[in-house]
C-alpha cells in the first residue's frame, strides 16, 4: 500500500474508534498490530500505554519520538464518513493523527535505518488529556530508561496546514486546577434577609478572582484564571446554600503560580469575614510549564525548513494550553512543536466539535519526525 493511502486509512480508522484516558484498550490493541506488522516488539509498559525500540546499534544513542492516543468526551459534529462510531468521543485534539504519524515515521524509519546514527523509541502515551496524564506512568515504567533525547509533535487546528510551528524556550503553561465549595445558609427566595445566598457570594467571589490577574499581576507575567463550572442552587424561588466552583489558572512563572494560588485562599477567607460562610478550597498543581531545548528546536527547524521550505515555518507565541510531554522534558533534551492542520481559511481550533485536519499534512507530519529523529542523532546534539 503507498504510504499516502496507508497514512490516511489508519487515521480514520482512530478516528472512527476514539476512546476516553486510559480506556484506550482497542487503540492501543490497534497500535500493537501495527507495529508487529513492520517486525517490532512492542511493549505494554502500563495498562494502555506502549513502546516499541528500533535498533540500529545499541552502542549508540536513542531519541524517543511521542505520541499521545486519548480522545475526548466531546459529541462530533463533523458530516464526514468516518466520524466516530463512540457516541460523545471524539478525536477533538487530532490525537489520532499523532499516533497516524508516529507509525508512518515508524516505517520510514525502518526503510532508512542504515542511515540513523543510532535507534529510536517509538512512544504511544495514554492519557493526555485527563491530569495528572499519563506521562508520569510511562516514566515511572521505563519509558526513558536508555532515551537520550525526545521529541513529539501536535497537529494546531488554527495554523495553516503545510505550515510548522517552532519554540525556542518556553512553548506551554503550567495548567492547574482549583475547586472551591461555598456553604451559606439556605432559605426562601422572599426572605433573603434569613439565609446566607451562596449565588450572590459566588458571583462576587468571581469578579475577585478575575480582578486577581488583572490588577494584581505584572501585565508583562503570562497568567489567566478561568472560572469554568459553577453549579448552584435547587428552584427559582430557593435561596441556595450550596455553591461549587472550579476553574484553571494558567503561569508561565512560579512565583505568580504560588502567589495565586495564595490569593485565591485569602479572598475566600475574606469572604468568610463579611458573609459569615464556611468553604473548602482544593488547588492541585497540573502540568508543568513545557520548557524546549534549543539545540532541539533548531535541529527541528532546520529539518522541518528542508521539507515546508523556510518561509512554511513560524515562530508563534508560548500559549497557556498545558501539556504532559512537559514531563519528558524534564528528564531529558527534547522538544516538542506544533504541525499546521488547517484547511485553507477553515480555522477550526483543537478539542471543537468540528475539529478536522488536512489529510494531507500526515506525509510531511511523519516525515519531519523521522527526519529530526535522524538528524538529532547525527548531529549528536
Amino acid at each position: 500500500m503507498d504510504i499516502n493511502d496507508y497514512l490516511i486509512e489508519t487515521r480514520r480508522y482512530f478516528h472512527r474508534n476514539p476512546e476516553l484516558s486510559f480506556k484506550e484498550y482497542k487503540t492501543a490493541g490497534k497500535i500493537e498490530e501495527e507495529l508487529k506488522s513492520m517486525g517490532l516488539r512492542p511493549e505494554r509498559i502500563t495498562e494502555t500505554g506502549i513502546i516499541a525500540d528500533i535498533i540500529n546499534d545499541k552502542n549508540k544513542k536513542t531519541v524517543a519520538i511521542r505520541a499521545d492516543i486519548d480522545a475526548l468526551p466531546v459529541t462530533e459534529e463533523n458530516d464526514v464518513d468516518y466520524r466516530s462510531l463512540n457516541d460523545g468521543i471524539m478525536h477533538a485534539c487530532g490525537h489520532d493523527t499523532h499516533i497516524t504519524m508516529l507509525l508512518g515515521a515508524a516505517k520510514m524509519i525502518i526503510n532508512d535505518l542504515k542511515n540513523f546514527n543510532g535507534n529510536v523509541r517509538l512512544i504511544f502515551q495514554p492519557a493526555e488529556e485527563s491530569p495528572p496524564g499519563g506521562a508520569i506512568e510511562m516514566i515511572k515504567n521505563g519509558a526513558l530508561e536508555n532515551v537520550d533525547y525526545i521529541i513529539g509533535q501536535h497537529i494546531w487546528g488554527s495554523l495553516d496546514a503545510g505550515k510548522i510551528g517552532i519554540y525556542y524556550h518556553e512553548m506551554m503553561a503550567n495548567a492547574d486546577q482549583f475547586n472551591i465549595k461555598i456553604h451559606g445558609k439556605g432559605g426562601h427566595g422572599s426572605a433573603p434577609h434569613e439565609a446566607i445566598d451562596t449565588i450572590y457570594i459566588s458571583s462576587h467571589l468571581i469578579n475577585m478572582l478575575n480582578n486577581i490577574i488583572s490588577r494584581e499581576i505584572d501585565p508583562q507575567e503570562p497568567a489567566v484564571l478561568t472560572v469554568g463550572k459553577i453549579n448552584a442552587g435547587y428552584r427559582y424561588n430557593v435561596i441556595a446554600a450550596h455553591s461549587e466552583l472550579s476553574g484553571t489558572v494558567r503561569t508561565f512563572s512560579r512565583d505568580v503560580q504560588e502567589k495565586i494560588k495564595k490569593r485565591i485562599g485569602e479572598i475566600l477567607e475574606g469572604l468568610k469575614m463579611i458573609y459569615n460562610i464556611n468553604y473548602e478550597y482544593d488547588y492541585e498543581y497540573g502540568y508543568p510549564v513545557l520548557v524546549n531545548n534549543e539545540n532541539i528546536s533548531k535541529i527541528i527547524e532546520e529539518t522541518a525548513s528542508s521539507i515546508l521550505g523556510n518561509e512554511n515555518i513560524v515562530h508563534p507565541k508560548p500559549n497557556m494550553g498545558g501539556e504532559d510531554f512537559a514531563y519528558y522534558l524534564e528528564k531529558v533534551p527534547g522538544a516538542y512543536y506544533v504541525l499546521g492542520g488547517a484547511f485553507p481559511g477553515k480555522h477550526i481550533g483543537n478539542h471543537s466539535p468540528l475539529f478536522n485536519i488536512d489529510e494531507s499534512v500526515l506525509y510531511n507530519g511523519a516525515l519531519i519526525l523521522k527526519e529530526s529523529a535522524r538528524n538529532i542523532l547525527l548531529k549528536n546534539p
